[in-house]
């Protein structure tokens, strides 16, 4: 193999590298469905905001809300888009992510904005002044 040829070879290998480190660098939304269980005490000073409509806490990576229709929604805190934190707007009844205005609706689905997947949504169950909140 003469000079030239190495050089062409070379060329060729660094960029066949660079164009898979590209290609393996593109970030994949995580589709995982995240185990969530925990019970809120609603009495409890901490989740205060939860006894009025358009209250909403943030626990383990989750966004609770009560919301004037639907009672209490659970779904991930974590917008799908870039990974900002949403949050309850209640005069609209949804979810926003304020990095770049996604919307979502009260089961998780995104109505607006560039997010590309919906947020997760987690089942609640309320008694008495306990509010449980799990992935099935």
């Amino acid at each position: 193999m003469n000079r030239a040829e190495f050089l062409k070879q070379l060329g060729l290998a660094s960029s066949a590298i660079v164009f898979l480190n590209q290609i393996g660098g593109c970030k994949k939304t995580d589709t995982t469905i995240p185990v969530v269980d925990f019970t809120i005490d609603l009495t409890d000073p901490q989740y205060s905001a939860l006894q009025n409509l358009g209250g909403f806490i943030y626990r383990d990576n989750v966004i609770v809300a009560h919301t004037p229709i639907n009672g209490y929604v659970a779904l991930s805190q974590i917008c799908t888009h870039e990974a900002c934190t949403v949050q309850f707007e209640v005069a609209q009844n949804d979810f926003l992510c304020p990095c770049h205005d996604s919307h979502f609706d009260l089961i998780g689905n995104v109505t607006s904005g560039p997010a590309p997947l919906p947020l997760f949504k987690f089942n609640t169950q309320l008694t008495g002044t306990l509010l449980r909140v799990y992935s099935v």
